[in-house]
């Protein structure tokens, strides 16, 4: 039995190891902070290379040239203000410059500036472009639009819109016109081409972002290109995304994801849309185009809160990735929200939640320690077995089932109800890591629920930046007061490295969210309490 909780514990261990080391290769480095550039002295030639259409080599892009309508009026900003964000747009291709979320700050100082989603970098195009492919690659980068409307500040369900309109030197005239909403985060903006003469080529939206994401960023890690296509999620991370890729159908949304916000475009009609993603230079392009002239889209730029991205529609929410025990992690995000109402407190919610999970499992790990204690009370009786059948491994495994049997103890009940809780635990990983709700939360001491808690009580050693992980290394204390307390039946060596569990729990938890590691301390003193009441009835 000692063995089988030993492999069982080891397995599990592997599991948690695994899985965290499958997520940050999964997603790749966090992204690099994109520094603004000053539109004032930028002139059209010094904006970014205009973006290649995916599928079209380098070269035929070089050749073809925009041709673009003479304006003679030089580019300027409009800034829209809505109760969640604060976004400036160029009439240079009629593009968004900069979006400042208002609820949310770079980082967990309060004094810190509002978190810029979008923001001018070097090389890098500004999202909302139009290009066309036929009759010529074209690219809207260096068209100055005339605009309709002004600056706009909008509170409530007031509603307010901007009308920009240009024209290339061939008489293609496009119009780009977005609707927004006080109170929402989604806008609505639709595009529409016209020629002068014969058909009007069929616009590609672009959305825009870096492609070297090699430096931390903490405040929003970059997760990559995520599109749900024929119901589907195609989700590529940076190192996939930079390859290109391609897909076709029924397309529902299309954008670049980061762990607590997303930017998409969702088309009012998504059949027979196209949605690629290409590394061009110093950028990261997406595109969503359709079969016509003329498309209306919804522009998701907003923070990845479940009932926010559910109101959006189109199963946006899904962007959000909970992993394959996401039918618990949902759930348990939704506790966390009810606790919220009462509380105002994301570390006294996680613990109302860990006592609740723990009434939840009471009756398993009940019946887990019960078990092991019984196992307990046979060890000497398998002591005398194995010395008796010591040469004989097939009589030896005969007798201890018999022994068992003959005590009514079941081998694997200490061992099954452990492993029945690490769904749950992994679960809970994913729902106090990837929802925006414990970002910046602080409790305690602790400034931010969903970085490691040393990060609380930094220092710098030598130029090394490290910490002080106290709620971890009391959480490791507890898990080791916990280890040795639980009855055991094998050997002392056995028991001996059953003791260094908590210390591999330790070094794990230091990298884990400072949730998680509230959730675990909790639990562990919980479980104390529950050993000392079973020790005590057992006298």
């Amino acid at each position: 039995m000692d063995k089988r909780a030993l492999i069982g514990i080891a397995l599990s261990v592997l599991v948690l190891v695994g899985y965290q080391e499958f997520i940050s290769r999964y997603y790749g480095p966090p992204p690099v902070s994109q520094a603004p550039v000053a539109e004032k002295n930028q002139s059209p030639s010094q904006t970014a290379t205009p973006v290649q259409s995916a599928g079209v080599p380098d070269a035929v892009t070089a050749q073809v040239a925009p041709t673009v309508a003479p304006t003679g009026q030089p580019a300027k900003q409009i800034q829209v203000e809505t109760d969640n964000y604060i976004a400036v747009f160029t009439t240079q291709g009629a593009r968004l410059k900069s979006f400042q979320f208002k609820n949310y700050r770079a980082s967990a100082e309060p004094k810190s500036p509002l978190f810029e989603i979008v923001a001018a970098a070097k090389d890098v195009p500004l999202p909302l472009g139009v290009r066309w492919q036929t009759p010529a690659v074209f690219d809207d980068e260096k068209v100055v639009y005339s605009v309709q409307g002004a600056d706009l500040k909008l509170t409530g369900d007031a509603k307010g819109t901007l009308v920009f309109q240009g024209q290339t030197a061939d008489g293609v005239t496009i119009s780009k016109s977005l609707t927004f909403t006080g109170n929402l985060y989604p806008v609505l903006f639709d595009v529409a081409v016209q020629a002068a003469s014969g058909n009007a080529p069929v616009p590609e939206i672009l959305l825009t972002d870096k492609s070297d994401h090699t430096v931390a960023t903490p405040g929003a890690p970059f997760e990559g290109f995520i599109a749900l296509v024929d119901n589907k999620i195609k989700r590529e991370p940076p190192a996939e995304a930079i390859k290109g890729h391609e897909f076709s159908g029924d397309v529902a949304w299309a954008g670049f994801g980061h762990t607590y916000f997303f930017i998409a475009l969702m088309p009012e009609n998504g059949a027979s849309h196209k949605v690629s993603v290409r590394q061009s230079g110093a950028a990261l392009i997406a595109s969503v185009n359709g079969p016509a002239a003329s498309d209306r889209y919804k522009l998701y730029i907003g923070p990845k809160e479940l009932d926010v991205l559910k109101s959006a529609g189109k199963d946006i929410d899904r962007s959000i990735d909970h992993g394959y025990f996401g039918f618990i992690s949902v759930p348990l995000l939704y506790v966390l929200h009810f606790f919220h109402r009462f509380t105002g407190s994301y570390g006294l919610d996680i613990i109302v939640l860990t006592v609740l999970i723990k009434l939840i499992m009471w009756p398993l790990t009940h019946k887990s320690f019960t078990s092991m204690k019984a196992m307990q009370k046979l060890g000497p009786q398998m002591e005398k077995l194995k010395e008796r059948y010591a040469n004989d491994k097939e009589k030896l495994n005969k007798e201890i089932m018999d022994l068992y049997k003959r005590n009514g103890v079941n081998p694997l009940g200490g061992c099954l109800p452990m492993a029945l809780q690490f769904p749950v635990f992994i679960g809970l990983y994913n729902a106090l890591s990837t929802p925006i709700e414990l970002r910046h939360a602080s409790f305690l001491w602790i400034p931010d629920l969903s970085r490691p808690d040393w990060q609380a009580l930094p220092f710098t050693f030598n130029g090394w930046h490290l910490g002080v992980p106290i709620l971890t290394i009391v959480m490791g204390a507890t898990m080791f007061i916990q280890q040795w307390m639980t009855p055991s039946a094998g050997d002392p060596n056995q028991r001996k490295m059953m003791m260094l569990m908590p210390l591999m729990f330790t070094f794990m938890f230091v990298s884990f969210p400072a949730g998680l590691t509230v959730y675990w301390l909790v639990n562990n003193v919980l479980g104390i309490a529950q050993q000392y009441w079973i020790n005590r009835s057992d006298k």
